[in-house]
């Protein structure tokens, strides 16, 4: 069975004005919970240990259908102790309703494991080899078992065997799902929150005005690569080609249409990061036990998306730029502008984060520059 990634664009909830008072904006977005219907398909029995003693666990190929939807999405198991009611619809909840731990590596597995990362080259960057008679249902099954069992090491404290780990496991599988096993929990990095993404703009009380053009202007981003557009003019590299994307640490330069003394420069980071988003089981009969599909626990297995999150950081920049008469092909701050007391720019960046029916967030800020 193919399981499909969940992939919801995130807008942004507000572009703020171009002159902000400055200090954070928070705008409030109420969201309905997303519910579904679990499935589960066979896959790879898992050899381990739990509290000092053996214990063994299918690692079965676990989806979600949303409510309204026909796709199957990939889930994981963050409940190892607990059978999967398959009869009981669930309802998206927070991290803290569902009492479980270490949120942080289980973000940092979904980012890294699959199905974030493709099937084949999770095991091959895992030092894996994928057996070439494997269908890709098969590759699949593998990158899933390795992924699920670190979900398990963070959420449960189980940990897979180092010696045939998959029982059964004959083909490959157990160098596989122990290479990706090993790979995913060790040295475990963080998964940025995207209420850490700042575009910005450095080199404003700097910039000098020579052959015919204003800069160097220097992005920072720690969202990615920022594509950038003008208004009133265009943007150059130090080369003189035309702008379209920038790096973190990487320059443009400014040349005004004819007869132009503004400027409006629009930048864009996009972002992709998972959300570990939590579905509890929603009812009474489920949690009883009394479900069609009896869980002999009496609770119903908790289930976490690994669903992908586009986003957007916008940053808005306006310039008003005059050209030195007397002096056109020198450098320097000090000649700019010509009129006014100070290279004026305002930043604006709205940024929007939805996790889980959360709050969104706005950020604003302005930046104030000095006199030139």
């Amino acid at each position: 069975m193919s399981l499909k990634t969940f992939r919801t664009p995130l807008a942004a909830a507000a572009v703020l004005a171009a002159v902000l008072t400055g200090g954070p904006v928070f705008a409030q977005e109420e969201s309905e919970p997303v519910t579904g219907d679990p499935t589960a398909e066979p896959g790879l029995e898992l050899r381990g240990r739990l509290d000092g003693e053996r214990f063994d666990v299918w690692a079965n190929l676990l989806g979600l259908t949303p409510h309204g939807s026909e796709e199957t999405y990939t889930v994981y198991c963050i409940d190892i102790r607990t059978p999967l009611d398959t009869e009981s619809p669930y309802a998206e909840g927070d991290w803290e309703e569902s009492g479980v731990a270490n949120l942080e590596s289980v973000r940092w597995v979904l980012f890294s494991g699959y199905p974030n990362v493709g099937a084949a080259d999770l095991i091959e960057a895992s030092g894996g080899e994928v057996n070439p008679d494997w269908s890709d249902d098969e590759v699949a099954e593998v990158a899933y078992a390795g992924t699920q069992a670190a979900v398990w090491h963070f959420t449960d404290d189980w940990e897979l065997l180092a010696d045939n780990p998959v029982k059964g496991g004959n083909d490959g599988e157990d160098e596989a799902v122990l290479a990706v096993y090993e790979h995913l929990t060790e040295d475990t990095g963080r998964v940025p929150d995207p209420s850490e993404f700042v575009v910005d703009l450095e080199g404003e009380e700097d910039a000098g005005y020579e052959d015919g053009r204003f800069g160097p202007y220097t992005i920072r981003s720690n969202a990615g690569p920022v594509e950038l557009e003008a208004e009133g003019g265009r943007l150059e590299k130090a080369n003189g080609d035309e702008v379209g994307s920038l790096q973190d640490g990487e320059q443009f330069w400014i040349v005004l249409e004819e007869g132009s003394s503004e400027i409006t420069v629009k930048g864009t980071a996009a972002y992709d990061l998972p959300v570990g988003r939590v579905f509890l089981a929603t009812t009474e009969a489920s949690l009883s036990g009394d479900a069609a599909n009896r869980v002999i626990s009496g609770e119903s297995q908790k289930l976490i998306l690994a669903e992908p999150r586009a986003g957007e950081v916008p940053a808005e920049w306006r310039f008003a730029l005059d050209a030195p008469t007397d002096r056109p092909s020198e450098s320097g701050g000090a000649q700019l502008p010509k009129t006014g007391s100070s290279l004026t720019v305002a930043f604006a960046a709205g940024l929007a984060l939805l996790m889980g029916g959360l709050t969104a967030i706005v950020f604003a800020k302005r930046r104030n520059n000095a006199t030139h």
